[in-house]
């Protein structure tokens, strides 16, 4: 996988008033900074403890939606979750608007999964250009989608991150996935749960077909470039920590269909650098809400709070392994 060049303008750094998670808190510092990806610049945010000197860095990757824009709960998914607990414990954290959204300039429906880890791969290579980061100590977090991207990359270049991190994503291939979605709305529709996997298949099967052939709109030609990953074929592959942590409710990826996955491609034991874990509850952001879950039909009668079991892993994890 080929590396690209990089290089950082700064348009903005601000402090932050101090985050009282522990008694090691500290104040943090937010920049706004650009980086250079093959022949496109994207625009990420920098967040590190203030006056910082060789702090290890969570790369965060994730929060869009089928149509390659922001889903409504990335940001505060990464408040919460990253930016409220790691810098104010030394531990910097990074994220960046992916190829043809946001600020990031390219064409997100046109790229492919492979392209999206070369930006991955383009960010930690700008990381290790910065006299704060310890080049040594970066991690790679993926969430849905985009911890088939981190697969890719700790498989595929190991010695460019020290850990990789999979909230929510698939261990299975693009196919299985688009079924376990299919499944899920025909279940949440009432219908039986054999009669919906049935159905599911054969919609998959149809759309998968149109796709191949005529992808006309910015969500099929994604689905289009997706098709072929074999997700298989990269966990085999990973030899450094990996941590892989499911929703009991989300209906894009069902745990149990994600860790038959893993127990097919390992047979005889799952391999001891991999921790896994399902969160009681919890959906595919980590909210605490019903199955079935929709945040279109979101509602003050339902108070989203992200699983306090689910914080707890994965902080620790990090914690462990960064």
């Amino acid at each position: 996988m080929k590396m690209a060049g990089n290089i950082l303008l700064v348009w903005c750094m601000t402090p932050l008033l101090s985050i009282g998670v522990g008694v090691n808190a500290q104040d943090i510092v937010r920049e706004e900074v650009v980086f250079i990806s093959g022949d496109n610049v994207l625009s990420g945010t920098l967040v590190l403890p203030d006056s910082a000197e060789n702090v290890p860095v969570i790369l965060f990757m994730g929060g869009m939606d089928e149509w390659g824009d922001f889903h409504s709960q990335r940001q505060s998914f990464i408040e919460e979750n990253l930016e409220a607990v790691f810098p104010a414990m030394g531990i910097g954290v990074f994220y960046y608007d992916p190829r043809g959204v946001g600020d990031s300039e390219g064409r997100w429906g046109r790229a492919t999964l492979n392209d999206f880890a070369d930006d991955a791969l383009a960010a930690i290579s700008f990381l290790k250009q910065r006299k704060e980061v310890d080049p040594d100590r970066i991690g790679i977090v993926g969430h849905g989608e985009d911890g088939w991207v981190a697969q890719i990359v700790a498989a595929t270049a190991p010695q460019e991150v020290k850990l990789m991190a999979s909230l929510g994503g698939p261990t299975f291939d693009a196919t299985k996935q688009l079924i376990n979605e299919y499944h899920s709305e025909y279940v949440c529709n009432g219908a039986d749960s054999t009669a919906a996997y049935d159905k599911a298949v054969q919609k998959a099967q149809s759309h998968q077909n149109w796709v191949s052939m005529i992808a006309i709109t910015k969500r099929w030609r994604h689905m289009r470039m997706k098709m072929e990953y074999e997700s298989a074929k990269y966990l085999k592959e990973i030899t450094i920590p990996a941590l892989f942590v499911f929703g009991e409710n989300d209906g894009q990826v069902y745990p149990s269909w994600a860790m038959e996955e893993m127990n097919t491609v390992f047979p005889d034991s799952i391999p001891s650098n991999f921790s896994t874990f399902s969160i009681a509850g919890a959906n595919h952001y980590f909210h605490v809400v019903p199955p079935c879950y929709d945040y279109e039909d979101d509602s003050d009668t339902i108070r989203k709070n992200f699983s306090f079991r689910f914080k707890e892993v994965f902080r620790e994890w990090i914690f462990d392994h960064l």
